[in-house]
């Protein structure tokens, strides 16, 4: 979760300060560590969440708040330099046309099925191994500076109950098993 979010944002999308970065899934922990780096790099960020989701997003540090289903609301979102998605699926086609010509639109789900044209770069990433950075991402952890939800914790012998609220999808943060 830390490596895969602190990338997305740090290799695939490269962020710079003052660039203006949509996350999408911005309560989902992957995206939270997302935000938190592009943040800690200078740039405006905009959580994109479920309209359902809102005003749990509003508590993000976070430039504006924006519902990905409503389409209304995504009309106004554009120019955008980047987008680190954490959601994919049907909305990515919709989402690619928020980014500027000459954009970066990272994913951690997959590259979208629709070409994107006018110079955008698409970077579908995968989390490699980097010992001295995830040292200093849970330091930030232990101070506070970052948090990632965890929704429940169950023993090992409850692996099963634990396997179904994880792809329940409804479990509101992370599924932690414990020895």
């Amino acid at each position: 979760v830390l490596l895969t979010g602190t990338q997305l944002i740090e290799r695939a999308i490269k962020v710079q300060a003052g660039q203006t970065v949509l996350v999408t899934g911005a309560l989902g922990s992957v995206a939270r560590v997302a935000v938190h780096v592009a943040l800690s790099r200078g740039a405006k960020v905009i959580a994109g969440v479920k309209a359902s989701q809102r005003e749990q997003a509003l508590q993000l540090a976070v430039e504006r708040v924006v519902a990905l289903d409503d389409e209304q609301e995504m009309e106004t979102v554009h120019d955008l330099d980047a987008v680190a998605d954490t959601v994919g699926g049907a909305m990515a086609h919709r989402i690619l046309q928020t980014l500027k010509d000459g954009g970066v639109y990272g994913t951690v789900v997959g590259a979208p099925q629709q070409a994107p044209g006018r110079g955008i770069r698409v970077d579908a990433m995968a989390a490699m191994p980097d010992a001295s950075r995830l040292y200093q991402l849970a330091e930030e952890v232990a101070r506070g500076q970052l948090q990632v939800p965890i929704a429940k914790t169950f023993p090992l012998a409850e692996i099963q109950a634990a396997t179904r609220l994880a792809e329940s999808g409804g479990a509101g943060g992370k599924v932690v098993l414990l020895p």
